[in-house]
């Protein structure tokens, strides 16, 4: 019984710092071009990482003053230890554009 609760609180040492482990996530969107009808826009994200993730996903929602999701940017990450950068373009309608007033970025990692 003794080996089986040291085993459970090696266990559960090596396991915390996993449980732990935090992510810092800035996000900068910037409207590149708009058109007639449409707005091509970049997004730059950075993240700093305390450990290596596999599978990350990352939301960046596109909301109006009401908090209502307009548009919305998923993208599934890998994580290495230290900083991480990506980015990417979007295209979304001009009407919409004009009613977001606010973007919320998430990480979500599992493993």
């Amino acid at each position: 019984m003794k080996k089986l609760w040291l085993c459970f609180l090696l266990l559960l040492f090596l396991a915390s710092p996993l449980a732990l482990a935090k992510q810092k996530v800035k996000c900068r969107v910037e409207k590149i071009a708009e058109h007639e009808l449409l707005v091509t826009f970049s997004w730059h994200v950075t993240v700093l990482s305390d450990n290596q993730r596999d599978a990350c996903d990352l939301k960046i929602s596109f909301q109006d003053d009401r908090g209502h999701e307009l548009y919305s940017v998923y993208e599934i990450l890998k994580l290495k230890t230290g900083r991480n950068t990506f980015n990417g373009y979007e295209i979304c309608s001009k009407q919409t554009w004009r009613r977001i007033t606010k973007y919320i970025t998430t990480l979500d990692c599992v493993f």
